[in-house]
């Protein structure tokens, strides 16, 4: 499995073309993660997050509360109608157990809304049960809709990186709450980075410590190691709480898109994991608040 240097391949458009030719069955998720790409790289000011609703309790100064919580995003409504409707329309048009596909799916903005919604504060049971009441198939309208708030997602990381409290050691994102991509044992000294795959955050936590469940028992910690890739890559385990994260070696950090792709070409990893009986936690370590006013008509959605 090729390795990349973190931070020096950045060539979005010949990286995906190199992960088609070596992986063409990929092609459809390939598709689809350069639509969510290029529409992140279209308007860095797709959002634009507001000062906490202070109304609406105290929990928002704890310190385990992720920066987004309780905030407002102005967004461009027709903006994300548009996306989610590029991202249906590029799925496969093959039917699939559990539902039909999304190729033609087209939904109104406000259920597109709702959809992208969902995504950013993590409520995938919210997005299985729209799938259901459609008929459609469940993982793909998750993806698609995850993807659809990609591009909110990564401009929200942008703008609230300078607040992310240097103390900060929870496994879940300091700014979106989502559970970590991959882990980076970084530079010379392999100090320990969490990385979030929605809104490219990084954090620092420490070692011999589950990021899932707080176990500190280095005989309950250990790692998974493939043949051949040396200390390059492992994959962090807890035997307490089952769970796993997979840690790549890097001197610098990931470029924001470079983690997806890092994440698809270690999926070997994970399914060796799971094999194993470990997996990644389902329930949300943190369930976020937050709405979403159209730019254009100023009208909360």
């Amino acid at each position: 499995m090729p390795r990349t240097a973190g931070g020096l391949r950045t060539d979005t458009t010949s990286r995906l073309s190199q992960l088609e030719q070596q992986r063409p069955e990929w092609q459809a998720w390939i598709r689809l993660l350069a639509i969510a790409e290029q529409a992140s790289q279209d308007d860095d000011s797709s959002t634009a997050p507001n000062d906490p609703d202070l109304t609406t309790g105290s929990s928002v100064s704890r310190d385990d509360t992720p920066l987004l919580h309780r905030r407002s995003l102005h967004a461009d409504l027709s903006g994300i109608h548009r996306l989610v409707g590029r991202l249906a329309a590029a799925t496969t048009s093959e039917s699939v157990e559990g539902g039909t596909s999304l190729h033609q799916y087209r939904p109104s903005e406000a259920e597109a809304l709702d959809l992208v919604s969902a995504a950013l504060v993590l409520d995938n049971d919210g997005l299985q049960t729209l799938a259901e009441e459609r008929s459609l198939d469940p993982g793909a309208l998750v993806t698609v809709a995850h993807l659809a708030a990609y591009p909110l997602l990564q401009s929200c990381g942008r703008q609230l990186e300078s607040g992310i409290s240097p103390s900060w050691q929870h496994g879940y994102c300091p700014v979106c709450a989502a559970w970590p991509i991959l882990a980076e044992r970084r530079g010379l000294d392999r100090s320990r980075r969490l990385r979030c795959g929605r809104c490219s955050t990084q954090w620092e936590v420490p070692w011999l410590h589950c990021i899932y469940c707080g176990e500190r028992n280095h005989e309950r910690l250990r790692t998974l190691e493939a043949e051949g890739q040396g200390e390059v890559l492992k994959v962090e385990t807890c035997a307490t709480c089952k769970g796993y994260l997979k840690s790549i070696a890097t001197l610098q950090g990931f470029p924001a898109f470079e983690l997806l792709l890092q994440d698809l070409e270690t999926v070997e990893f994970d399914l060796v994991a799971l094999d194993r009986g470990f997996t990644r936690p389902r329930d949300r370590g943190f369930v976020l608040e937050l709405q979403i006013i159209d730019r254009a008509s100023r009208r909360t959605l």
